[in-house]
């Protein structure tokens, strides 16, 4: 309201309203061009105000030094920061203290040498609250202000008898960071780690915190050390506070034994922070000190301490892996808190084979009965995570009950601690068990059992499995078939039998698992290349499809296993585009007829001529084909596999409709040459090859 109203007509009945003979009226004035703000920052205004500062009234004074701060920057000019100065030794404290706020708001651009010089002087001043303004107004100005004879002078009120000035002191001294890591400035700082005030004493360990390492000297270390047994909660945790980010910069022979001192502190937020911090540490911190000290922290009453104790241990590494800790873990396992609980199985997991001790081992079989599903399924996960030395019979025989407990998410981590214990549970009984979880009701389940079988790595894969996994490329869940997908894919590795071709063959009918098995069917490539799978890979048309085939062509030793049904429909591949098929040797297209004598190869090879760029000329028996840089020669059984292999290509001409442009030019040559006028007993001959 008071920006709209700054119209020239009102801000000019303002100015004459300052030299008003009552002070109230000159008062008001005052507050309403103030409230203006950078809209009423004009020269006359400005000029006005300046009169107004050395007005007979005290309150007239205060309110256009506030005028002038909240027209901010606008109001910034040399004469008004003097005249504003000037007002720092007005009579008046409240005058003085607005004079402070004004230089504070007209910006950091403003903070020239004289300002600075004016505010450090306030800081000296009589009244408490000019000196707590002064404090603000150099925190306000920032880096401009992080001058030597500042910070002295702001150490300086950390002695001040009012505790909001010490305190304020101590917050700007914060905000100037590393400027103000100077000596003296810390062993102000120490000094005010013991202030009568509780507030300042916990500003002290911030600013410390925010020094960083140039704090983390032994004094300030036992100074905080000290303050961490302050009667005040708030000074104790903030003491701890700030050790703990030393210790993640700098982590300190004197910063690590001041931690494990805070571990044994009565407050339970200060045990909390030094078990994060020392969990931060690592391995640095895994001296046996610590670790004991940690592992009595494991005792404690509070629920979060025991917790962050378990965590820490964790991040220790091999070196917390000790009998004592692991004795003290075990002890965790029967903790009241769940959460500790389940932390203390995670961890003694994460210890792996030092873990695998039998008071572990005999603790986690317990866990495998006992009444609380999560406490099973982490017990899983722990024996999952001791790797092959949960590899015992009595441990493999727990994890097989476990695979058909009540509770899905146990059955899962079962199944996924059978996938890390790998090559040494690949049982017969443990297989048998993980074909039945294929047919779990739980999609994780059955995710978990794709992937373990897969880890397990037999020298020789059963057919069983063989045929489960197949099956479960049926399965309607996505990620069940690709886990499956990818176990078969692991499994076609170590050997491609005829069983699992003709499974996946009969794969390739079902609608939900057609596109798993062609994945299959493409990893295993060549050795796949039979008539069945060709003609039903044919039969589907999509792209999983078309790879399958690309690759199986590509990489096939031979192509002479296909009956003519299947060759028949080669053709339709071939000729829906050069891409998937280019890259087939074009000798082993030309064996595959001779060794066959099915004539419906004799289209194939010409497009594929065409696609390649390749001339092929037929002279008695002999058909020779070249490409690129070389030829090749074919001896052909007989004369009439040549004539009917020359018969294709004379009607070749009109099959341009299937190239694409680029190749059009190539070929147009070759076409020319091997192609007679046609006529229609032509093209009856080429419908018929081509049906």
């Amino acid at each position: 309201m008071a920006e709209r109203a700054a119209t020239n007509d009102v801000i000019t009945a303002l100015i004459t309203a300052l030299g008003d003979a009552d002070n109230w009226v000159r008062n008001n004035a005052c507050v309403a061009l103030g409230q203006m703000g950078e809209n009423a920052a004009t020269n006359d205004v400005i000029a006005a105000l300046m009169i107004a500062l050395v007005d007979s009234d005290n309150i007239v004074r205060s309110k256009a030094c506030e005028a002038f701060g909240q027209m901010g920057e606008k109001a910034a000019r040399n004469d008004v920061i003097a005249a504003v100065i000037t007002a720092l030794g007005d009579i008046d404290n409240i005058v003085r203290s607005k004079a402070c706020i004004a230089l504070g708001r007209m910006g950091q651009q403003e903070a020239t040498n004289d300002v600075i010089a004016a505010v450090i002087t306030a800081l000296e001043d009589r009244d408490d609250i000019v000196r707590r303004k002064a404090c603000e107004v150099l925190g306000q100005m920032g880096e401009k202000a992080a001058t030597t004879n500042v910070i002295a002078a702001l150490v300086t009120k950390l002695r001040d008898a009012d505790w909001i000035v010490r305190f304020k002191a101590c917050e700007v001294l914060g905000q100037m960071n590393e400027e103000a890591a100077t000596t003296d400035v810390i062993a102000a700082m120490i000094t005010a780690l013991g202030d009568t005030d509780n507030i300042v004493r916990e500003r002290a360990c911030d600013v410390l915190d925010q020094m960083g390492e140039k704090a983390a000297t032994k004094k300030v270390i036992a100074a905080l050390v000290t303050t961490m047994g302050d009667a005040n909660e708030w000074a104790r945790r903030n003491a701890c506070g700030a050790l703990c980010r030393m210790g993640e910069k700098a982590a300190t022979n004197d910063i690590i034994a001041a931690l494990v001192t805070a571990l044994g502190n009565t407050d339970n937020i200060v045990k909390f922070e030094a078990c994060i911090a020392l969990g931060r540490m690592g391995e640095k911190a895994a001296r046996n000190d610590v670790i004991a000290a940690v592992i009595t922290a494991l005792g404690d009453t509070d629920n979060i301490v025991k917790l962050e104790a378990c965590i820490a241990l964790s991040r220790m590494g091999e070196k917390a892996a000790t009998n004592d800790v692991i004795a003290a873990l075990v002890s965790k396992l029967r903790d009241n808190n769940n959460i500790v609980k389940f932390k203390a199985y995670e961890v003694l997991g994460l210890m792996n084979k030092k873990a695998a001790t039998n008071d572990v081992i005999g603790a986690l079989m317990a866990a495998l009965v006992d009444p609380d599903n999560i406490v099973r399924s982490k017990a899983c996960e722990a024996f999952g995570q001791m790797g092959e030395k949960a590899a015992t019979r009595d441990i493999i025989a727990a994890l097989i009950t476990a695979l058909v407990d009540s509770d899905n998410i146990v059955r899962s981590k079962a199944c996924a601690a059978f996938g890390q214990i790998g090559e040494k549970a690949a049982r017969n009984d443990v297989i048998a068990a993980m074909i039945t979880a294929l047919g779990d009701t739980d999609n994780i389940v059955k995710l978990e059992a794709c992937i373990a079988l897969s880890r397990m790595g037999q020298k020789e894969v059963t057919n069983d499995t063989i045929v489960a996994l197949v099956n479960t490329l049926r399965d309607v869940n996505y990620g069940v078939r690709q886990r499956a997908c990818q176990a078969l894919v692991r499994a076609s590795r170590k050997e491609v039998t005829s069983d699992m071709i003709a499974l996946l063959v009969d794969a390739l009918k079902d609608v939900n698992a057609r596109d798993k098995a062609c994945e299959v069917l493409e990893r295993i490539g060549g050795k796949a290349a039979t008539s069945s799978v060709i003609y039903e890979l044919l039969c589907i048309d999509n792209y999983y499809a078309d790879v399958a085939m690309e690759k199986i062509l590509v990489s096939a030793s031979s192509l002479s296993d296909m009956g003519s049904n299947t060759v028949s429909k080669l053709f339709d591949f071939w000729s829906r585009g050069e891409w998937y098929v280019r890259n087939i040797p074009r000798e082993k297209v030309v064996d595959a007829f001779t060794c066959t004598k099915i004539t419906q190869w004799c289209p194939i090879i010409s497009l594929h001529s065409l696609y390649t760029g390749c001339a092929v000329t037929v002279v008695g028996k002999t058909v020779t084909i070249y490409g690129n840089s070389s030829r090749i020669t074919f001896d052909m059984p007989s004369c009439k596999l040549c004539d009917d292999l020359a018969d294709v290509f004379a009607i070749q001409s009109g099959l341009t409709f299937y190239l694409p442009e680029s190749s059009r030019t190539d070929v147009l040559s070759l076409k020319r040459s091997l192609s007679p006028g046609r006529n229609d007993n032509d093209v009856k001959r080429r419908k018929s090859l081509c049906q």
